[in-house]
């Protein structure tokens, strides 16, 4: 566990999960309808807390199963632990903006905990969204949970994981212009992977549908006035890309090394983002600098890898799997991108532009 870097407030969380009544669930048994889950993360008193116990990180069962996910001796050490209190009651006396996060495909709600528990501290109210049967395990309020629907896996490549694989390293390699690579990305999608463009579109669904809930949970604290931000890491933050262009409640978004699946056509986007990105995935999400009309920042990590932008850079000792830098430097960073961004954008300071101090970290704007 990283030692936190924002401290302005404590950090309250609480679960809550309810139904949407209006989409069918497609996946698990296929009976009933979508169930969604999310996680709050928000700002609490010191006076509130006194007395209290931290929350684990996530429940033994959710353990069990981040293990078997990530191929873990059941004897590695998973530090269980965080700063957050459960069920506290959010600060009095003043309203918070909102983020929305959601996960990346077979990861979990808590998956980027770290990261949540600064947003928070900075004076934001964040809900991470859990994706039923697509998490590696989600867990409801009531202490139910379903695991990842293994069927997924044949579902995912249409023409099989090896085929797609194959593909898509071509497109990594691929030293063309923006424009030409954006093309074969989309031939990618197309011939490979329809699975994944279409179950982008049930997440954004459960991400507005868990937006609508905490507005009437959570209405005597929040401060829309700026709208929403929506941030998240691989497929979650392909989400975000996507709300950014189709969803008027999203007013800025952050895509944390997550390929920019979906045809957009002719879309204009027209809010903030930050494109955060390791080297090797830039050409899958460099696209994000195509048919622009507002400001663009992009954010590339050199020494990282894809999972390693999660909270499995604490306990995933492969760099070959997490990236060579160091992760409470990483944590730092990527901190510090998504605060300078959310009060830029979302609480409208005049803050001074990000820039890199470090030679691993490529920081550029485009206006």
């Amino acid at each position: 566990m990283p030692e936190r870097i924002i401290k302005q407030y404590e950090v309250g969380t609480k679960v809550f999960s309810f139904t949407d009544e209006s989409r069918r669930e497609l996946l698990g048994d296929g009976t009933g309808c979508r169930k969604i889950t999310v996680r709050m993360y928000y700002p609490v008193t010191e006076d509130s807390i006194a007395g209290r116990q931290k929350v684990p990180y996530i429940s033994n069962n959710k353990m069990k199963y981040i293990k078997k996910t990530y191929h873990l001796p059941k004897s590695a050490e998973i530090k269980n632990e965080t700063c957050m209190y459960e069920n506290v009651p959010v600060a009095e006396g003043k309203k918070f903006p909102l983020v929305l996060y959601n996960h990346g495909y077979n990861a979990y709600v808590e998956a980027n905990t770290f990261l949540l528990e600064e947003i928070a501290s900075a004076g934001y109210i964040v809900a991470s969204v859990g994706h039923s049967y697509e998490g590696v395990c989600t867990e409801y309020e009531d202490g139910s949970f379903v695991p990842f629907d293994k069927k997924i896996n044949k579902l995912m490549y249409k023409k099989g994981a090896l085929r797609a694989i194959l593909a898509q390293a071509k497109i990594l390699k691929n030293k063309g212009s923006i424009e030409e690579v954006y093309e074969e990305f989309l031939k990618f999608q197309k011939e490979h992977a329809p699975y994944i463009v279409g179950r982008l579109k049930e997440w954004s669904a459960d991400t507005l549908c868990a937006l609508t809930e905490i507005k009437t949970r959570y209405a005597d604290y929040l401060d829309l006035s700026n709208g929403v931000a929506a941030t998240g890491h691989s497929m979650g933050g392909a989400v975000a890309y996507y709300l950014c262009h189709t969803s008027d409640e999203i007013s800025c978004g952050l895509n944390i090394d997550g390929g920019l699946f979906g045809d957009y056509g002719e879309m204009t986007l027209t809010k903030p983002f930050f494109q955060i990105s390791c080297r090797e995935n830039w050409n899958v999400e460099s696209a994000v600098l195509l048919r622009r009309k507002a400001p663009v920042y992009c954010a590339i990590f050199e020494k990282m890898k894809h999972i390693g932008f999660t909270d499995a850079k604490f306990y995933v000792p492969v760099k070959l799997l997490v990236g060579k830098m160091d992760a409470s430097v990483m944590h730092s960073h990527l901190t510090r991108c998504h605060i300078f961004f959310l009060d830029k954008y979302l609480k409208r300071l005049d803050v001074e532009e990000i820039i890199s101090d470090d030679a691993d970290i490529k920081i550029e704007v485009y206006r």
